[in-house]
């Protein structure tokens, strides 16, 4: 996928103007890098479901560290990037294995699809790059803004695939003639999270992403 940046991009004012589809795109492309990478290494498939911690370290050197994560009144930290030391740090107070698996796929987001962000040397990671003040505060707000929920949509899309999910769909006798049937997801969630590892909230956004139609939901979405 090629991203058109100005000279004079900000990127932590701009952003990236990233739909989903072609988030999507990026996704697939790194997951056929990740697992031809895999292959050529270890001469046997990549893992399946998905090695997020493998994931990172294949594609971008990065390590998983897990630390504890300062906390603020107004913002939840789960993870954060650590560029300089090649790291991925995961909150180490976070119990559930989905929500490390997001915050990790969510991290993986912004090493995909931010570059801009990272100073890198021989096409390796090593800091974060110089970035040019703003003064409009609520442009840099609403770029962050705009980054997290590309991180969001990446991790979603890398942990449970549009191929996969629609595989699976079929698998529990949910499609008939090429048609989706009906299906009300308190019925299904346990067996969603036990192939895709999403949360119920993570795995509602990622099938209303794919614009599979559902009953049932227990959240929503703007």
């Amino acid at each position: 996928m090629k991203v058109r940046v100005p000279t004079k991009w900000n990127p932590l004012a701009d952003g990236f103007q990233l739909t989903k589809q072609e988030i999507e795109s990026q996704v697939l492309s790194d997951l056929s890098s990740y697992r031809q990478k895999y292959q050529g290494k270890y001469n046997k498939p990549a893992p399946t479901p998905l090695d997020v911690d493998n994931f990172v370290s294949e594609l971008w050197g990065f390590s998983i560290s897990f630390e504890s994560v300062p906390q603020d009144d107004e913002n939840e930290t789960l993870g954060f990037i650590r560029p300089e030391k090649q790291q991925v740090v995961v909150d180490e107070n976070i119990l559930n294995q989905k929500r490390i698996s997001f915050t990790i796929g969510h991290e993986a987001g912004h090493l995909s699809l931010h570059g801009p962000l990272f100073k890198k040397e021989d096409g390796i990671i090593t800091g974060w790059s110089y970035i040019p003040d703003s003064k409009n505060k609520k442009k840099l707000e609403a770029a962050e803004i705009r980054r997290e929920w590309q991180a969001n949509v990446y991790a979603g899309a890398l942990l449970a695939t549009e191929i996969d999910i629609k595989i699976f769909l079929e698998e529990l006798g949910l499609v008939s003639n090429s048609i989706l049937l009906n299906f009300n997801l308190n019925e299904y969630f346990e067996k969603f999270e036990s192939r895709f590892g999403l949360s119920r909230q993570a795995l509602e956004i990622r099938l209303q992403h794919l614009r599979i139609s559902f009953q049932g939901a227990k959240y929503n979405y703007v």
